[in-house]
């Protein structure tokens, strides 16, 4: 049997960047029929795109007007929107009860649309750059650069395949019969300056840290043993079928640590991770000297973290917990570490965000200047 997920008649199934009044209701269904959700522990709604996961919304069962009927409600507040551009995007809807987790549609996704607003995007709204833009801003910063014979720059033949923008590190090792680009010589460029300097104005919300959502594993993350040297950490799957990394140990410190963390220094950061268990905070951030928030149950995910004091010389994210009666026994996924003093919902960074369609159009580019990408 077939579990479906389905708009009612009466909902919309779209919404503009900044509206957090509109709601969205779904009906959970068995080949359409309506499930019964009187039983229901727990109801996510998971958002995501063509790259993957994006964010969650969680909705309270108790707070069901008629769970027989199958209905659930997502309303785009603010934490919602934030860091959301227009487009296209899926929703499923998970639902843990004693049998289980439910996963609502089981085939394929439904789909919802986020679409501008009449008004330049300002305060929790990304202010985004249109691709034209960004071509002529490229196109002006690759000018300035020698190219070979035929007068093509790398990044013009990759934009006539179709690229569409937020890469530039694969530039670097560009090479080919007709010319090599200088990386240092693209990146001083007064154009490309000028538009680095408008994304890093629009990146409200950006995750600084690398695979912080674990699905590498451990990859980039180092275990700090703790005073006791005992700490362990083990990649595992929660209850809501999200990758997660059980921790456990005694004394204090007992974590993961990344080295290398990209961050201006004379700025604060926030750093973030969702967690349950048993332990207290030590530090969730780069440095020491933070603000910390939050508070851990045993019993459900909750977001804590801390708040870095500007001018930090430090370059290592530190997740670090103290033990409670000599044991620390911690779940952790969604790890964060953005600009500004405010925690945010998660997303991962722009890197990681390279579908492969990307990497394909950026392959054929490169073959055609005559070079080659293994």
């Amino acid at each position: 049997m077939a579990k479906t997920l389905s708009f009612t008649d009466t909902s919309p199934q779209t919404v503009k960047i900044g509206d957090t009044t509109t709601s969205f209701t779904l009906i959970c269904g068995n080949d359409n029929v309506a499930t019964d959700l009187t039983s229901a522990a727990s109801i996510t709604a998971k958002l995501g795109n063509n790259s993957g996961y994006l964010k969650s919304a969680t909705i309270d069962p108790t707070k069901l007007t008629d769970p027989t009927t199958g209905q659930v409600t997502v309303t785009f507040t603010a934490d919602l929107m934030t860091s959301l551009p227009a487009g296209s995007y899926a929703i499923e809807v998970w639902v843990v009860d004693p049998t289980g987790t439910s996963i609502y549609p089981s085939d394929g996704s439904t789909g919802f649309t986020i679409t501008n607003n009449i008004q330049s995007a300002n305060g929790s709204v990304i202010t985004t750059i249109t691709f034209d833009d960004f071509v002529a801003a490229m196109n002006k910063a690759a000018s300035t650069i020698d190219k070979g014979d035929d007068g093509l720059s790398a990044y013009q033949v990759a934009v006539s395949n179709g690229y569409h923008g937020s890469q530039t590190d694969w530039l670097a090792s560009l090479k080919g019969d007709t010319g090599t680009v200088d990386n240092a010589g693209l990146i001083s460029a007064p154009a490309f300056q000028s538009l680095q300097s408008q994304v890093n104005n629009s990146a409200v919300g950006i995750n600084l840290l690398i695979n912080s959502n674990f699905s590498s594993g451990l990859d980039h993350w180092t275990v700090n043993g703790g005073t006791n040297s005992d700490c362990k950490a083990v990649v595992a799957t929660d209850s809501d079928g999200d990758t997660c990394i059980h921790i456990t140990g005694t004394g204090t410190a007992c974590g993961l640590y990344c080295k290398l963390v990209s961050f201006n220094q004379n700025q604060v950061t926030t750093g973030s991770i969702l967690v349950k268990g048993t332990g207290t905070l030590n530090a969730v951030g780069v440095g020491y000297g933070q603000t910390n928030f939050g508070t851990i149950s045993t019993e459900y995910y909750s977001k804590v973290g801390s708040t870095m004091p500007a001018g930090s010389n430090s370059s290592i994210f530190r997740i670090y917990f103290n033990s409670v009666n000599d044991v620390v026994d911690i779940y952790i996924k969604f790890a964060k570490l953005e600009p500004g003093s405010h925690a945010t919902d998660w997303c991962p960074n722009p890197t990681e965000i390279l579908t492969q369609s990307d990497y394909a159009k950026i392959k054929a580019a490169i073959v055609a200047l005559g070079g080659a990408l293994s």
